[in-house]
């Protein structure tokens, strides 16, 4: 056992190794000129390929991998809202998100915080937002930690303090993100998201094929054990019909609401750049996230003893393949964790920079102190995420849908406000005020979500029906006061 544990832990290690050097090497070759867009969106030079592997490695993440099988073993079917939020989201990512990158282009924006600032002109709009999508990304930034955790524990088979060794692998990142900025983090991303694809895909595949022959067999030996596994609302009936179209909706609305991912939109060189990227993001979903869902199925046919259902995915391939293949396909969950918490840390660390602390100053800090802000910030905001993995844990997509039910209330502000050119602040102000206090007040009494609707589109719901009430008061008030100059003139 000693032997096993250190052959696949050795590379699980390596892997982190290669992907620090890599992320050194770059800040040293490619980080000569402190501007903050070099430093924040990579001077927005992304070719399809990086902007591609970037993106997928900062969507798809530990939740992805460990996460998602953990799901449909506790779930079952209700896992599938996961394929239904990336499908959705790249749907909408292909329609909108150029003309979101053409605004940035046009307005040297490199937050979303920016974006909303450049939108409605009100730095009270601007920090609110900032604020929330620091606050909601802590939770996702907290999973990371958490995943790299399982993996460690699962490849030493128990024999290493993997918390403690997590924390230390999240601080080489750190220090990456901190000399390199973007930059560091896409070309490192370029090998951990192509490893995470052979990963998932490959690995996912063997062991349906080892133990069924193929995904009939698969669910032949789930509908022996649970049939309840492969339908809504799944075993006990937590997950009903509603809950699942609501998450689907849901977090498919939020998808680019996550203020990082905006972020990655801004690094593409071009518009071509973006859509391809959401053609071949598609594809990454099919070849790899999809088929992790259904490990969770395999651990429950097997009846696989799991320290936790989010140990499945990397439990089965221990046991079904050996140390050597374990470790590899154990990096390949690090190497989604670690990529995604790269890109966390240095968009939450330029939105509390730019977006908060440069306010302050009147915006009168030149690149070089920006940066120096930024860098600082990455540091912080790693403590506090290393804090919150130790007091705080979590099942991961539990994490992952606290965070998104936060930020999906910026949609209107976000998106509803690029076609909507009548939406002014007032109304963007008091409905994410309204949706966020929902959201929080939902959250407080775990479990009360009425109809079995999920609590992101109550908190959606609130947010727009308030701009709605706003927006008709407005212009109520605006009228009467064009009626009576009117009458005085």
């Amino acid at each position: 056992m000693e032997a096993e544990a250190l052959i696949a832990s050795f590379i699980v290690f390596l892997v982190v190794a290669v992907s620090v050097f890599i992320g050194l090497l770059v800040s040293r070759l490619r980080v000569k000129v402190l501007r903050a867009d070099t430093y924040i969106v990579a001077g927005r030079t992304l070719g399809t390929l990086v902007f591609f592997l970037n993106s997928a490695a900062v969507i798809y993440s530990g939740y992805t991998f460990l996460g998602t099988a953990g799901y449909s073993y506790k779930y079952g079917a209700a896992t599938m809202f996961v394929w239904g939020t990336s499908l959705l989201g790249y749907t909408v990512g292909y329609l909108i998100a150029p003309r979101v990158w053409s605004l940035a282009k046009k307005h040297n924006l490199l937050t979303l915080s920016d974006f909303i600032m450049w939108r409605y002109n009100s730095k009270v709009l601007m920090v609110l937002a900032a604020i929330i999508s620091v606050v909601f990304q802590i939770p996702y930034v907290q999973l990371q930690i958490q995943a790299v955790s399982i993996i460690i524990d699962t490849t030493s088979y128990g024999s290493l303090p993997s918390l403690h060794l997590s924390v230390m692998v999240f601080g080489l990142v750190i220090l990456y993100v901190f000399l390199g900025g973007m930059m560091s983090i896409a070309l490192t991303n370029v090998f951990l998201g192509a490893l995470m694809l052979v990963t998932m895909l490959g690995g996912s595949w063997a062991i349906i094929l080892k133990y069924f022959g193929g995904l009939p067999g698969l669910y032949e030996a789930v509908s022996s054990v649970s049939p309840a596994h492969l339908t809504l609302p799944g075993p006990g009936g937590l997950r009903p019909e509603v809950w699942f179209v609501s998450s689907v909706i849901g977090t498919a609305l939020g998808f680019w609401c996550w203020s990082q991912r905006v972020q990655t939109l801004f690094t593409a060189k071009d518009v071509r750049v973006i859509k391809k990227g959401m053609v071949l993001n598609s594809w990454y979903l099919l070849l790899g996230s999809l088929w992790v869902t259904h490990m969770g199925l395999v651990a429950l046919a097997l009846s696989t003893q799991l320290r936790g259902s989010d140990y499945a995915f990397i439990t089965l391939v221990g046991e079904a393949f050996g140390p050597v293949v374990l470790g590899l396909v154990a990096a390949g969950g690090a190497a989604a964790s670690l990529s995604t918490a790269a890109g966390l840390l240095l968009d939450q660390a330029s939105t509390i920079s730019r977006n908060l602390i440069q306010q302050v100053f009147k915006n009168k800090l030149g690149d070089r102190e920006l940066v120096t802000l930024t860098r600082v910030a990455v540091v912080g905001l790693g403590i506090i995420s290393t804090i919150m993995a130790y007091l705080s844990p979590a099942l991961l997509v539990d994490l992952l849908l606290m965070g998104y039910a936060g930020v999906t209330q910026l949609l209107p502000g976000l998106f509803i406000g690029i076609f909507w050119k009548d939406l002014q602040k007032y109304e963007v102000l008091s409905g994410l005020l309204a949706g966020e206090l929902t959201v929080l007040l939902m959250s407080a009494f775990r479990g009360q979500e009425p109809f079995g609707i999920h609590l992101i589109l109550w908190g959606l719901a609130a947010n727009l029906i308030t701009i709605l009430v706003t927006y008709a008061v407005r212009k109520t008030v605006r009228n009467y006061k064009e009626s009576i100059k009117l009458i005085n003139y």
